[in-house]
């Protein structure tokens, strides 16, 4: 066979093969009812309408099945969808060693390949994540501020104050990417045009390259998996920017002891003190921090962009915005604390979140006991059983959010002004619920949605007091694109943005 493109379609045709067959040969879950077909080949229906209509689909499910569990066919395998609260819950809060959440995102992600082994088997930066950055947080909320500022004033090239047009999604994400590496590894390194480069590079890739090794059969992926995942690659570049940072923090702690003056409060330094036996050497906290850049850029490049795109589509929430930051900020300047007090920022992002979102699925776990987890209503899912929990439609359900398809930005600030303690935490974007599942919920949930909530805040709260912000020609909302489980923003779509 010497044409390309023939050999090119027949193993593309073969990996399809390879991934239906595994997807009916998984485990055995006749007893959860399907939507759709379960025959092989008439079920490729529903895998293309869950390819391209996740929320749809997962929403009649919901609807036909409010309080038990259905299946959806993915590519290569069922996708066991659980509603109602009770059943939610027994998610929420089982062990690791039975509902696994980093089995189902390594699966997803296929972190080894993609990310490097060594983050699979110790996965230690997440309680870093949990509480080292937390921690900092206040403190360093200033150098936050400040990298906003700079990164806006950077990335926008204005003239005066006519309206400039600009590529949305990409001019997000060098702003979060700069942001974020401001925490991570400082200055001057954070606004490195190479460095954050290679991290939007980075968090773009990761995914893509995860889906393709996915439907790869599990005995090729050892040998074409490095040739499709980006990690070497980026590996290499980020090295020639981090190993001289990471090799002089070492030295001066072995020379000045680990509490030397001037030591650098950031992502590397925490991850210094709780790196452990191979994990405490320069190339794997490289790999370490690189990893923590993809789950901080990409998913917070996704959310803000979907709040530039509210904003500009939902005009009359703009003023209400700024009289309230201008306010806070007259009496008390840029703060954490102040940040807090901004009740109608933090709605509008939790709003966004919940109309938007950056996926129709949450909860996601795989089952890892190997008898099977059972629930309390007596079904048993076997060993191997991807679940998830149909976020767009709980946060769609007209029981939990009256009229659910207006986009009301202050819906989240009025039911907190109208509880007992209006500074209750229960109706903020950090607060998880079984009705709220943008940062996931239970032992799994997000342990960056402090960071995050911190600062597209921040990022929102500078956006909107200082710019103005419309689409070309006054159009529409640009379309969300869904992909799978995947709700995308559009990437291609231009912005006006001018100074106030």
């Amino acid at each position: 066979m010497d044409d390309p493109k023939a050999i090119v379609y027949g193993f593309a045709g073969a990996v399809g093969i390879y991934a239906l067959l595994k997807a009916f040969s998984g485990p055995d879950l006749s007893a959860i009812p399907a939507l759709g077909s379960t025959n092989a080949i008439l079920s490729f229906r529903e895998v293309f309408r869950y390819l391209f209509g996740a929320k749809e689909l997962c929403t009649e499910g919901y609807k036909k099945y409010p309080r038990g569990m259905f299946k959806i066919p993915a590519i290569d395998r069922w996708n066991v969808m659980i509603t109602g609260h009770d059943l939610m819950e027994e998610i929420a809060t089982a062990p690791e060693n039975e509902l696994s959440f980093y089995e189902s995102i390594n699966e997803f992600l296929q972190t080894g390949y993609t990310c490097g082994w060594g983050i699979v088997k110790d996965t230690y930066h997440a309680g870093v994540v949990r509480t080292s950055v937390t921690r900092n947080l206040s403190v360093l909320f200033p150098e936050v501020r400040d990298e906003i500022v700079t990164a806006f004033d950077d990335v926008l090239p204005f003239q005066g104050k006519e309206w400039l047009t600009i590529p949305a999604f990409d001019t997000m994400m060098q702003i979060v990417c700069r942001t974020s590496n401001r925490l991570f590894v400082g200055l001057p390194l954070c606004r490195d045009p190479d460095f954050t480069k290679l991290n939007v590079e980075y968090a773009m890739d990761v995914i893509i390259a995860g889906q393709f090794i996915n439907v790869l059969p599990a005995f090729l992926r050892p040998y074409i998996a490095p040739f499709l995942s980006p990690r070497n690659r980026i590996l290499k570049r980020a090295s020639k920017h981090l190993t001289p940072v990471v090799e002089e923090r070492f030295r001066k702690t072995e020379e000045l002891g680990e509490k030397y003056p001037d030591r650098p409060n950031d992502l590397i330094t925490w991850l210094m003190d709780e790196a452990r036996g191979d994990e405490r050497t320069v190339p794997a906290l490289v790999q370490r921090v690189l990893f923590v850049n993809f789950a901080a850029i990409r998913t917070s490049t996704d959310t803000f962009t979907h709040m530039v795109y509210d904003i500009a589509a939902h005009p009359e929430h703009v003023e209400p915005l700024r009289q309230e930051i201008s306010s806070i900020v007259t009496n008390e300047g840029w703060t954490r604390a102040a940040l807090n007090k901004m009740y109608k920022v933090d709605s509008f992002l939790a709003e966004s979140q919940r109309f938007h979102g950056i996926g129709t699925l949450s909860m996601g776990r795989k089952v890892v006991k190997k008898d099977g987890f059972t629930f309390s209503n007596g079904t048993t899912l076997p060993y191997g059983t991807y679940i998830h929990s149909p976020m767009w439609s709980i946060h769609h359900d007209p029981e939990i959010y009256p009229d659910p398809s207006v986009f009301d930005g202050f819906r989240f600030s009025k039911m907190r002004q109208a509880t007992e303690e209006p500074g209750t935490s229960k109706y903020q974007v950090i607060t998880t619920s079984l009705d709220y599942l943008p940062f996931g919920h239970g032992r799994h949930a997000c342990p960056g949605r402090f960071f995050a909530a911190v600062e597209l805040k921040a990022m929102l709260a500078h956006l909107v007091l200082n710019y103005d912000v419309r689409f070309v020609d006054n159009g529409p909302r640009p379309k969300n694109h869904y992909m799978a489980s995947a709700c995308l923003p559009d990437s291609l779509a231009q912005v006006q943005i001018r100074k106030r």
